[in-house]
């Protein structure tokens, strides 16, 4: 049961995990990629608020500009009927001049000399700066100039727009002017004809980066501290926006505060520029509020995601809990406990299906058992049946192995017994012919040819020669005599050594003799394989090892021959070839030995003959 409870867990823990990351897969790669999409509207829109502050630059920069070139073009439109200086004319140009103009509080007619003509309002000529380098400017040029701001001796601060008076031959000949005063309340509302923002304040420079006019009042008249930047800007004529880091004027205490500043030169004054300036928490608390919202809900969403996972998971893996419990009862062998019924959903089906399958699965055992146990008796009956074929069996191969052993040591004998008769007899009669052939020759008169006699008695040494080596092949005496090994070398010598093979015998003897049928085994062995040798190998050289240890006898013949295919002489056995490999293999397994033939065609051939030492011969 602790099996169980662990397989069940290990499964409801595996399966819930996956439900877990796939849904939290889903719902937070759809978050991710809203997230991603908010923020990235959230970075547009800090770019759309930083773009639409210069093109509130640009708007106000327009609306200056026009506000300013109206009273400027008053001045330019004036400037013919002021040909005649001192004229009535003049004076009543300027006079409406002066009347219809928006910011002007003085309006004045200058010689080349820079000496005051005419002034509107009349006697108001006091204070006028004729020296200044605009109206250098403007008679030198000859196109209109506005004046940076100017002061005379130490006197309020104004600004004055000046057109070139021109000759009827287009010589200038004075300078039509007007005077603005900064702190005018016209002037003032220049600026104030939108409403701002809190903390959002709009500046008009001038060329030298002085405000000249102010939403703030408290900035009137001060230094920008950008104005080399702004200069920069005004110079060339460039609308700018940006953030601005650095320490600036809030509240009787200078701090750090970050603002966002837009610029934009006049159009058609390139001297002056317009300047917004607001703290850039503000400008941007709709984008900050955003990311909050964002950096907010991401998580909780990510949370919410998260608990909708693990409800979804429970709601799957509880009922298939209580399946792989069962599962795993029918797994052990428990078949008695149905299945509960677990809804109807798919759960619910899967939960059907197991159940039937329990049932059919209990009668299938019920059934098997029954097939069992008649199996059983029947597998008794053939294994008592089979254990009487396997005894009878086995009587016959031993029968058969002491009738083979019998019938090897009867060939012996019958060998022995020939090559006896052979040696001792045959032999012993033709030797005596070819002695009487001898006595023949010998006493044939002289005269008489010998050659019939001479030819006899050459084949009579041969039979002799033949009789002696079919002699020996039936049965070596120098196997009785001397043992197996000597026997082994002898043996090799006159038959490997007289076809011009070379012969190398090497011999490890431990102990004494060994038993009489394991030297005669080994030894007719070694006789079939070096006759293989002779006939089939067309060997150079051959090897011969014999060794011994007190288990086993081994000996091992290799030559340098065209080899063979092993599995060849075994397929074609039937046929008669390959009977001496197979008697070699049945001499050695009657005494308990094996014999190994390794060989490849053109590689030679090696037969390690291996035996037990068993009993030795005293």
């Amino acid at each position: 049961m602790a099996a169980i409870d662990i397989n069940r867990r290990s499964v409801r823990r595996g399966l819930r995990a996956r439900i877990v990351l796939l849904t939290l897969a889903g719902t937070l790669g759809a978050i991710a990629i809203l997230g991603w999409l908010s923020w990235s509207t959230v970075q547009a829109l800090g770019k759309q608020v930083l773009e639409e502050r210069k093109q509130l630059a640009i708007s106000v920069a327009v609306h200056v500009d026009s506000a300013v070139n109206s009273d400027l073009a008053l001045l330019e439109r004036i400037a013919p009927a002021s040909g005649a200086a001192g004229s009535q004319v003049a004076q009543a140009a300027l006079r409406e001049a002066y009347v219809r103009s928006r910011f002007l509080t003085r309006a004045f007619l200058l010689d080349p000399a820079g000496r005051v003509v005419q002034v509107e309002p009349s006697g108001g000529a006091a204070g006028l700066p004729t020296d200044l380098p605009a109206f250098q400017e403007a008679i030198k040029k000859g196109v209109p100039e506005i004046s940076a701001l100017s002061s005379v001796l130490g006197g309020p601060r104004r600004l004055f727009l000046l057109v070139p008076l021109r000759n009827a031959q287009s010589h200038v000949v004075g300078i039509v002017g007007g005077e603005i005063d900064p702190e005018g309340a016209a002037f003032r509302g220049l600026l104030n004809f939108m409403p701002l923002a809190a903390g959002e304040t709009v500046d008009l420079i001038d060329q030298h980066g002085v405000v000249i006019a102010s939403t703030a009042e408290q900035r009137l008249y001060t230094k920008s501290d950008h104005r080399n930047f702004l200069a920069t800007l005004i110079e060339k004529r460039t609308p700018a926006v940006g953030t601005c880091h650095g320490c600036h004027q809030s509240g009787p205490v200078k701090r750090r505060v970050d603002e966002v500043m837009a610029f934009a030169p006049l159009p058609s004054r390139g001297s002056w520029g317009i300047s917004i300036r607001q703290p850039k928490t503000q400008a941007f608390s709709n984008v900050a509020a955003l990311r909050r919202k964002i950096l907010i809900w991401g998580p909780a969403l990510a949370l919410l995601s998260l608990a909708f996972a693990l409800g979804a998971a429970s709601s799957i893996t509880a009922p298939l809990a209580k399946l792989v419990g069962t599962a795993e009862q029918i797994a052990a062998g428990e078949l008695e406990t149905p299945i509960p019924d677990l809804g109807s959903d798919e759960v619910g089906h899967l939960g059907r299906a197991l159940e039937r399958m329990r049932v059919a699965l209990q009668q299938s055992l019920d059934d098997v058992a029954r097939g069992r146990d008649l199996l059983e008796i029947r597998i008794q009956e053939r294994t008592a049946e089979i254990e009487k074929l396997y005894e009878e069996l086995k009587q016959r191969d031993e029968l058969r192995v002491r009738l083979l052993k019998k019938l090897i040591r009867a060939q012996e004998e019958e060998r022995r017994r020939i090559a006896r008769e052979l040696h001792d007899e045959t032999s012993q009669v033709i030797g005596a012919l070819a002695l009487s052939l001898d006595t023949a020759i010998a006493t044939l008169p002289e005269g008489v040819s010998r050659d019939r006699l001479l030819d006899a008695r050459a084949l009579a040494l041969r039979t002799l020669d033949g009789i002696h080596r079919l002699s020996f092949d039936l049965r070596p005496s120098v196997l009785d005599d001397l043992g197996l090994f000597r026997a082994i070398e002898w043996y090799a010598e006159r038959d490997l050594k007289g076809r011009g093979i070379a012969l190398r015998c090497e011999s490890d003897e431990q102990g004494g003799r060994l038993a009489p049928e394991i030297e005669t085994a080994l030894f007719r062995a070694v006789q079939e394989a070096i006759t293989n040798i002779v006939k089939h190998s067309h060997a150079e050289t051959v090897l011969i090892q014999c060794a011994t240890t007190p288990e086993e006898v081994t000996i091992e013949i290799e030559d340098d021959g065209q080899g063979f295919d092993p599995a060849s002489i075994s397929a074609t056995a039937s046929s008669g070839r390959g009977l001496g490999l197979a008697g070699i293999r049945e001499r050695l397994e009657i005494l308990g030995g094996h014999a190994l033939i390794d060989s490849s065609p053109g590689q030679g051939t090696r037969v390690v003959l291996t035996v037990p030492r068993g009993g030795e011969d005293a």
